[in-house]
């Protein structure tokens, strides 16, 4: 057994923005939706999954497109979902600093519904 801990793949804000607005990457909103409702807002384009009901019948780990998750802060619930997309052999990461470095980036955001 390896001393070496898995990470797994993460990509920052900057070129997270850059592969999903080329449309070379999928982008996935995992925010809690208490966590979106105190702040109002949506990224624009992404794809928008319960954190609490994403599981393993998405019809997103049919998707060639590498799959890039965030939620608030770039923690828990987007790393576990990388983890779990990964398992079902996705290219997936995570958005190192979450939705908060994804607008400091410079995502186009919208109205939450």
């Amino acid at each position: 057994m390896s001393d070496t801990p898995f990470l797994l793949p993460s990509v920052s804000a900057a070129e997270a923005l850059a592969l999903a607005q080329s449309g070379e990457a999928i982008l996935i909103d995992l925010r809690k939706p208490p966590a979106v409702a105190r702040d109002g807002r949506r990224a624009k384009g992404a794809l928008i999954r319960d954190p609490f009901t994403f599981g393993h019948d998405d019809p997103l780990m049919a998707d060639e497109r590498p799959l890039i998750a965030f939620c608030v802060h770039g923690h828990e619930v987007s790393q576990f979902a990388s983890a779990l997309l990964m398992v079902h052999g996705c290219d997936a990461r995570y958005v190192t600093g979450g939705f908060e470095a994804l607008v400091e980036a410079g995502i186009e955001t919208e109205t939450a519904k």
